[in-house]
């Protein structure tokens, strides 16, 4: 009796957290590509475009990034973009190479129900952009 409640619990609470995992996300759009800068967006909100972006604060970003900061990209022409999404399990490792870089990245804006501060992307694919492209 104790095991088919115990297994029960686990299934009912496996549920719950697939559920959600799921509630968050209110809308999704349509896939685009957007080019800019991939940032460490705590960095560039405390520092701004002058000291949180660019070759020189990449060192910083790393860092931020190791201890659980978010990274985002930083739009040519729409602003700043939360990057979600499988690209950033492994706290960013796929990510991280491209900090300080200008990128490609196509997926889709998310409105997520509790991130009000700032938008959201899920990025399917990132390619770095050549200079002068």
């Amino acid at each position: 009796m104790k095991k088919s409640l115990a297994a029960a619990f686990v299934v009912s609470t496996m549920g719950l957290v697939t559920l959600s995992a799921q509630l968050p996300i209110l809308g999704r759009g349509e896939q685009l590509t957007l080019r800019g800068e991939i940032v460490e967006i705590s960095c560039y909100r405390k520092k701004g475009a002058a000291e949180g972006t660019g070759a020189a604060h990449i060192a910083c970003a790393k860092d931020c990034v190791k201890r659980g900061g978010p990274l985002g990209i930083l739009s040519d022409s729409d602003g700043l973009f939360r990057i979600v999404g499988n690209l950033t399990q492994d706290n960013n490792a796929k990510l991280v190479p491209y900090i300080g870089q200008t990128v490609a990245v196509t997926g889709a804006q998310l409105l997520i129900s509790n991130n009000y501060d700032v938008r959201s992307f899920e990025v399917q694919k990132i390619a770095a952009v050549k200079k002068g492209s």
